[in-house]
Parts: structure tokens; C-alpha cells; sequence
């Protein structure tokens, strides 16, 4: 795991798209994040295969929601493609891998970075990976940590997007955002010293003194 060279740790929380994320792996100029929590359940495949780079559920991820979180103003360009192996859980490597935007975590990577991956005791979500490619069975992440196997149409289990993010272009879109939420306090407090003066308040009795 390299330093960043914009100052993000594995572990950092933060909002994009109106949806906590947190920071699991750290590059010279990317950052690996997951939601902190699951975002939704829904099924893996709607025609229970578990096959990830085949599913409904890679599908709705790199389309719908993809399109989510630009419109709620993550910068498209921010969004990295990267490969997920889908070796499945017995070895076999039938659907060898995928190339995404937006994936979920693989068993391989949950068991390197649990230690930065927020847990979800009372949840059970998805992994990428495959039981077998001779079943219809994924492995998930099951309530307090350990891994199971449940079929891919089960629409119960829940999903915990991941992302490759251009860490460059992340700090300014979290920067930029709360620059504006900055502005938007300073002018609510503006406005309420305006209220204290008409009604003859002192206003640093109410909000303090500037330089305190």
C-alpha cells in the first residue's frame, strides 16, 4: 500500500454523492474506497448466475447507480476502471475477470484489508467472487465478519459499492464541496446577526467574539 501523495488513509471517511465512503487501499494518485455501509440489498444476478462480469447487479452498478452519483455531482472522470479477478472460491478461474467502474470486493481483497473495511454486524453483502462456476452459489461477507455461500438471485443480501477514485481529482470535489457548505454557514450566521441587530441584541453575546 503506497502514501498518497494528496494526503488520503486507508480508513478516511467521506461523503460523495450524497453516500459515506471510506478510503481501504491507498495508491501515489488513487484511492481504493468502499461505502461505509450497504447501500441497498438486491440481488447478485436476477437469473441466478454468478458470473459478476454477466450480472444484473454489475449492470445496475456501472450503469444506474454510476449515473446516481454523477448527478449528484461526483466528477465522471474521477471514476477509475479496474480489474476484478473472478477466480472463484474452489480455484477454478472460468470467468476469469472484469473491468469496471464500479465493482464489489473480491474474498482475496476482504481478507488482505478487513482491518480498514468498516464492519456491518447485524448485515450480510456481496463478495465478486464465485462459490464454484459449477453452482449458482457467491460467497458473502456474513453478519459479524466470517465468509458464507448464497445463491446469486437471493434478493436479501446486501451491496457495498467499490471504486477506484483519481485522488487528485477527489480532494478538489471534496474541497469544492465544502467551500460551499462553508459559504452557506457563514452567510446563515451573516443573516442571524442582522436578526440580532434589528432586535437590538448584542450579537457577540449570541455567536461569540470573531477572533475567539
Amino acid at each position: 500500500m503506497k502514501e498518497n501523495k494528496h494526503g488520503f488513509e486507508p480508513k478516511q471517511e467521506f461523503t460523495m454523492g450524497g453516500i459515506a465512503w471510506t478510503v481501504i487501499q491507498t495508491g501515489a494518485d488513487w484511492v481504493k474506497c468502499i461505502t461505509s455501509d450497504c447501500v441497498e440489498e438486491r440481488a447478485f444476478d436476477e437469473g441466478n448466475k454468478n458470473d459478476f462480469a454477466a450480472s444484473s447487479l454489475r449492470a445496475y452498478l456501472n450503469g444506474e447507480f454510476l449515473r446516481r452519483l454523477i448527478k449528484a455531482g461526483a466528477p465522471e472522470e474521477m471514476f477509475e476502471y479496474f480489474n476484478i479477478d473472478l477466480t472463484a472460491d474452489d480455484g477454478l478461474k472460468n470467468y476469469g475477470g472484469d473491468r469496471v467502474r464500479i465493482g464489489i470486493i473480491t474474498c482475496e481483497e476482504y481478507r488482505i484489508l478487513r482491518g480498514n473495511i468498516p464492519a456491518l454486524p447485524n448485515k450480510w453483502w456481496w463478495t465478486a467472487t464465485p462459490d464454484s462456476p459449477i453452482n449458482s452459489l457467491v460467497r458473502i461477507v456474513y453478519s459479524v465478519g466470517p465468509l458464507r455461500s448464497y445463491y446469486a438471485c437471493d434478493g436479501r443480501i446486501g451491496v457495498r459499492p467499490l471504486c477506484n477514485l483519481k485522488s487528485e481529482i477527489l480532494v478538489s470535489y471534496l474541497n469544492g464541496e465544502n467551500a460551499e457548505e462553508q459559504k452557506k454557514r457563514a452567510e446563515a450566521v451573516d443573516m442571524m446577526k442582522h436578526i440580532a441587530a434589528a432586535w437590538d441584541i448584542d450579537a457577540e453575546e449570541v455567536f461569540g467574539r470573531v477572533d475567539e
